[in-house]
């Protein structure tokens, strides 16, 4: 092997490895020197922080370019709700399964919550509608709303399309350029990935609630099954059967995305890495990115439907409420939509578990015991639920390439 080889072979090892053996140092940390975190945590803010500098202008500019570039839109979002809405309603369905079983078995001297103020925050159909439509662009900048983006996106790119050749080529290749560049300062910052992802381990695992989160054994369990069942059986097999290619290879492309989402919690902040990751190394059109995973990192989660269906049905329990068929089926509908609720709303998860509380007729008190256990399951639930997204955007490219490429031979022959 050349010197030329062998230095790219090493650059690609320690790609492959680096964020890995982070994450795995900052949990070891975490337990054997828990009192060094603060003086490490200020770097993983600073990662978190050049993520976050790249989401609203990378969404706004990948949006633009993709819808403008000649995209058929029609069939670019009826592919990706299709899928979305399968591996969610999977998920909710799922979780709502393994959620009745174990708190069947479960001991009923769980550890009920104390009384817990939300806040004074409540849900309402209209408020959410009224919350998808931006009034000011620079307050939606300022606030990160990233479904404020989304929608001036589109609908920027929509307009475009009504004007002359010319300037619609200038609009677009000026976008091309910022995308460009946006995605050039996302390669600087993932090289300190590794020392960021392994502070926000560090830190993040040392403020948990151990004694806490053990008490709900059970309610950990069944999130921990149906967490697995998904990530690993449904998901890749869905990917091998559409795909014919191996999920392992696919979730060895995609690595770095489920480190970051793992590491900071936030769909949003991992939107730049798995944009990168699916272009770069599955080969993914910027198109297809471009739209499918804004609209997965504020309206798909799966991890969080698994998740909260499990958890109402642990709140049922604690209440002494018994589950018809007909309401395990409700919270199967109730929690695939909660994530787009969540998103258009500030403070969007207090307030719609509170909402969903009331819809079940269960005391506002246990929305406690949520603000507990999320502190722990925040971090592997974002990880699904960007794992989702990285899934659905390969089999939506996958199929629009099969649908591009039927259309040129019937147009050839």
């Amino acid at each position: 092997m050349t010197g030329g080889g062998r230095a790219a072979l090493l650059a690609r090892l320690r790609a492959l490895y680096s964020m890995p053996v982070a994450l795995a140092s900052g949990v070891l940390l975490a337990f054997l020197v828990p009192s060094g975190a603060p003086y490490v945590a200020w770097l993983g803010d600073i990662f978190l922080s050049l993520l976050k500098v790249l989401i609203l202008p990378l969404i706004l500019v990948s949006i633009y370019t993709s819808l403008t570039a000649g995209t058929n839109l029609r069939l670019l979002g009826g592919r990706t709700l299709f899928y979305y809405l399968l591996t969610s309603g999977f998920a909710a369905a799922l979780g709502t399964l393994l959620g009745v079983t174990f708190a069947r078995v479960s001991s009923p001297d769980q550890p009920r919550p104390e009384p817990v103020d939300a806040g004074g925050l409540e849900f309402s159909a209209e408020g959410f509608v009224q919350n998808l439509f931006p009034s000011n662009l620079f307050d939606s900048l300022a606030q990160g709303n990233i479904l404020h983006i989304v929608f001036i996106a589109i609908f920027a790119a929509l307009a475009s399309r009504y004007l002359a050749e010319d300037r619609r080529r200038f609009l677009l290749e000026g976008a091309l350029a910022a995308n460009e560049l946006l995605m050039q300062m996302l390669r600087g910052v993932l090289a300190i990935a590794p020392a960021g992802i392994l502070a926000l381990v560090y830190a993040g695992l040392v403020d948990m609630p151990w004694g806490e989160i053990f008490q709900l054994r059970s309610f950990a369990w069944a999130v921990a099954l149906a967490a697995c069942v998904h990530a690993l059986l449904f998901l890749p097999g869905l990917y091998f059967v559409k795909t014919g290619r191996s999920p392992r290879d696919f979730a060895g492309a995609v690595q770095p995305a489920l480190m970051t989402a793992f590491s900071t919690a936030s769909s949003a902040a991992t939107y730049p890495v798995s944009k990168r990751v699916l272009e770069e190394n599955m080969g993914v059109s910027p198109r297809t990115t471009g739209f499918t995973l804004p609209l997965g990192a504020t309206l798909n989660m799966d991890g969080s439907a698994l998740y909260h269906a499990i958890l109402l049905i642990f709140m049922a329990q604690l209440a002494g409420a018994e589950l018809s068929p007909l309401q395990a089926f409700f919270i199967v509908l109730l929690t695939m939509g909660s994530s787009a609720g969540t998103a258009g709303i500030p403070s969007g998860g207090i307030a719609m578990m509170a909402f969903m509380l009331d819809l079940m007729g269960l005391p506002q008190t246990y929305v406690a015991l949520y603000l507990i256990v999320d502190r722990f399951f925040d971090y592997p639930v974002t990880a699904i639920n960007v794992w989702g997204d990285l899934t659905v955007a390969s089999l939506v490219d996958r199929d629009l390439r099969k649908k591009q490429c039927t259309k040129d031979a019937l147009k050839n022959g």
